[in-house]
């Protein structure tokens, strides 16, 4: 049973989360996304035009005897959402104190707890250089203690391959939805491929950037030795004030390409240090978050 990372305090804060996310929706919850149908089904919707070829049994015959024209009664049919975690475990998630993928790991779990509460599927992929593990989307609560220990047994190792772990999962033939990608986006390849391509499987995406303090705005100063946590290359070089400022700047170009591509490609950009607390982000996240239709 998952108890290191979610304890009693942590669960709570996950009601405290769902009933807030409640209120958010006006009790629209994310397992209730309208279609317009035909035939029977939760709610009466409205009225059109009987058409040639169309079913006998919804016309109202209570319309014809008064108006004596044919109506057919269309219904709304709720479906649930199938939403797809998508955890980057390769090493540098690894970094951080405390680790960027412990953050992770929270937030993957409390989204997925308010997508439960709400009827919808929810399902857990990780990922580094390729896809590694997969919980396929289900619905019910009692599948959240699964959800649970499945992230209590992530594990970081490997490089990062953004791109051809995301293009691997949007080839896998399943139901589209949201997919909810966590990730540093550290990886020298880029990452606009790899969402791309779950833009064109029809996915609505949202991104969640999970950042270290030290990842944005290092301190360290003098003659330090880096080392790639990843590739275990290392580097010595002496660091002063006017190369952190450099640094960064860089850091704040890249941010700004990567709100700019989600801003053109219509997906959710979310960016958090690891110092904001979870349940903060995730309530940004519900109010300005993906609805589907």
């Amino acid at each position: 049973m998952a108890r290191q990372l979610f304890d009693t305090d942590f669960l709570k804060k996950l009601e405290i989360l769902r009933l807030t996310s409640n209120r958010i929706y006006h009790g629209q919850g994310r397992g209730e996304h309208s279609t317009v149908k035909m035939g029977t089904s939760l709610e009466f919707s409205d009225y059109r035009n009987y058409q040639v070829g169309d079913d006998f049994r919804y016309i109202d015959w209570n319309i014809f005897s008064r108006l004596d024209r044919l109506f057919l009664k269309v219904f709304t049919a709720e479906e649930d959402l199938s939403i797809h975690i998508l955890l980057d475990t390769s090493h540098s998630m690894m970094f951080g104190e405390p680790p960027k993928i412990d953050y992770a790991k929270r937030v993957a779990a409390a989204l997925g707890y308010i997508g439960l509460s709400n009827l919808d599927r929810v399902g857990i992929t990780t990922f580094a250089a390729g896809i590694q593990d997969s919980m396929p989307p289900r619905r019910g609560r009692d599948h959240f203690l699964g959800l649970l220990d499945y992230c209590e047994r992530v594990m970081c190792s490997g490089e990062t391959d953004f791109n051809r772990a995301l293009m691997e999962y949007s080839f896998r033939g399943r139901r589209a939805g949201l997919a909810i990608v966590i990730s540093d986006l550290l990886d020298p390849k880029g990452f606009e491929r790899g969402l791309e391509a779950l833009r064109f499987a029809r996915y609505d995406v949202l991104l969640l950037q999970i950042l270290d303090e030290e990842d944005v705005r290092p301190t360290y100063t003098g003659l330090v030795r880096l080392r790639d946590l990843e590739t275990n290359q290392e580097q010595r070089l002496t660091i002063d004030e006017f190369l952190l400022a450099r640094y960064r700047e860089r850091v704040q170009q890249w941010c700004s390409q990567i709100e700019e591509f989600c801003l053109k490609s219509q997906i959710e950009y979310l960016r958090a240090s690891t110092l904001i607390p979870f349940e903060d982000l995730i309530l940004k996240y519900l109010r300005h978050g993906i609805h589907l239709q």
